[in-house]
């Protein structure tokens, strides 16, 4: 099995420190996007049964924001090798309560992440142990 870890944020200092924090974890490269568009292109494109990816999920991005994503994701079938953290700045509680709604969501996490954070996070960790 082949573990991937993808971060999609819309940020490019968010994607920078996230990147920096996980050197910390793992020498394996985090693939990074600006969009759910081209992560979901990435994901469809290197796809297949020996691949499972866990994805640091922002909500509110350009072109094809989280949720939208999220849908795309279902509408693939791609929920059972996929698995999905949500990293936003939404303090929004409606935001939570949907990410419920996604049985391929396993935890939500408001921004930045931290050490702290990532270690609260036990299939976090997992997957960073995992990377190649």
């Amino acid at each position: 099995m082949t573990y991937r870890l993808l971060q999609i944020d819309d940020d490019p200092v968010i994607l920078f420190l996230h990147n920096k924090l996980f050197s910390k974890y793992t020498n394996s490269k985090i693939d990074q996007f600006k969009n759910g568009k081209l992560a979901l292109d990435h994901i469809l494109d290197n796809n297949g049964p020996d691949i499972s990816y866990m994805l640091l999920l922002d909500i509110n991005m350009p072109v094809m924001n989280g949720w939208e994503f999220m849908d795309e994701i279902c509408n693939h079938g791609l929920e059972k090798s996929i698995s999905v953290i949500i990293l936003t700045s939404s303090a929004d509680y409606a935001d939570l309560d949907k990410s419920k709604t996604y049985a391929n969501i396993v935890h939500f996490i408001q921004k930045p992440l931290t050490k702290e954070k990532i270690e609260k996070v036990p299939v976090l960790m997992e997957y960073l142990e995992l990377q190649e």
